[in-house]
């Protein structure tokens, strides 16, 4: 982290305290899991609503020991709402054998309390008869791996389970559009605590800079790249610029592109892999909202090499597995403030001698920041 206190301009902060629009959590579309009540006549099928995104099914059955033969290991890499698309581990990339896996009912996890399948996910499946032709070999997860990283979410059904979005990446590009629709810094807060507690790397990112004044949106966003270090890219994919520092932050990395609907996620997706593998749509023009055009996880690879995810917009963002009083902890503009707080632990909203209040009193923390922490605390229920 930086050791320059940051202190923006007065203009910079009355034009983004009437622009930057404030998460709420009771006006996103909410995802909820399905349950089918009939099993496939398959024994180890999964319900024909499971998909990539939905909470783990509940009464699995652990195993403690697995079949050996015909199994193999692999990697999601896709799902059609029925089951998975798993590509078979190869020394060769991009040569494994594709199977259209469904998941067993007595299925093994190394990831309790957590989506049981995600797209990224690796796996030990076994492969099923085949008869006649088929597109996809058939096949059977039998067994999660542990997830190396991720980036995950608080399910929106509240019943405990951890909603992983990918897993096992590098990565995450935090997609943002300077207008249509205007970036929002509260939920790009959200995603910054979400990629350290995945374990992975945040790099922001905002599309469509061809649609606003670039010296506000530069201004306004300065603090995430010159005081809290993140990697912050702008670019326009409708007018191709830009792209050149984009391309070079992927080669070699599992990267997923995540975000609001109709920021142009797909868009650069196409343009990244040469060709129109994701759907694209236009803005609402009545809700002035990204339409849904990804349902699901997708991994793509690069042609210089690495591997590109889209996920489907997200509206709602919760922070899973957080207390209040470790919060602060992942708000690293405080850190230089918070130990030299009178009371510990300290929330910093009310408390006499609070050092981080101080700060943001003499400018040195963005009111911004710290109306997301505010916000984030509020919905946090211990």
């Amino acid at each position: 982290m930086a050791s320059k206190k940051y202190k923006p301009s007065q203009e910079t902060l009355s034009k983004s305290r009437r622009t930057a629009k404030s998460w709420s959590k009771g006006s996103s579309e909410k995802q909820f899991y399905a349950k089918k009540k009939q099993w496939d006549e398959e024994e180890d099928a999964v319900p024909n609503r499971a998909v990539s995104m939905s909470p783990r099914l509940k009464n699995i059955q652990q195993k403690t020991s697995l079949p050996s033969e015909n199994t193999f290991e692999g990697h999601v890499i896709d799902s059609t709402g029925r089951s998975f698309i798993v590509q078979r581990a190869s020394e060769e990339i991009n040569v494994g054998a594709l199977y259209d896996c469904v998941v067993s009912r007595s299925v093994v996890t190394e990831n309790p309390a957590s989506t049981l399948v995600a797209v990224g996910d690796r796996v030990l499946c076994r492969a099923e008869p085949v008869s006649g032709e088929i597109d996809l070999l058939p096949g059977v997860i039998i067994k999660i791996a542990e997830r190396r990283t991720k980036l995950a979410r608080e399910s929106a059904g509240n019943d405990g389970i951890e909603q992983v979005i990918v897993s096992n990446i590098d990565q995450v590009i935090i997609l943002m559009a300077a207008a249509d629709p205007f970036y929002n810094r509260r939920l790009i807060d959200r995603y910054l605590i979400a990629a350290e507690l995945g374990n992975v790397e945040p790099i922001i990112c905002i599309n469509k800079m061809d649609l606003m004044d670039e010296t506000f949106v530069r201004e306004d966003l300065a603090m995430y790249a010159e005081f809290l270090g993140i990697k912050t890219l702008f670019l326009s994919a409708e007018k191709k610029r830009g792209l050149e520092t984009l391309s070079p932050v992927l080669q070699g990395k599992t990267t997923v592109f995540s975000g609001p609907s109709g920021v142009g996620k797909s868009t650069l997706v196409n343009m990244l892999i040469g060709e129109e593998a994701q759907i694209t749509t236009e803005v609402s023009a009545k809700t002035q909202k990204g339409l849904h055009t990804t349902t699901f996880s997708k991994i793509f690879p690069l042609p210089e090499g690495g591997y590109i995810l889209d996920t489907p917009g997200i509206r709602e963002f919760g922070i899973w597995d957080m207390t209040k009083e470790d919060l602060a902890y992942y708000f690293h503009d405080f850190d230089e403030y918070r130990l030299e707080c009178r009371f510990t632990p300290c929330t910093h909203t009310h408390e006499p001698g609070c050092a981080v209040k101080g700060a943001l009193e003499q400018g040195w923390i963005d009111p911004e920041r710290y109306e997301s922490y505010l916000n984030i605390l509020e919905t946090l229920e211990r």
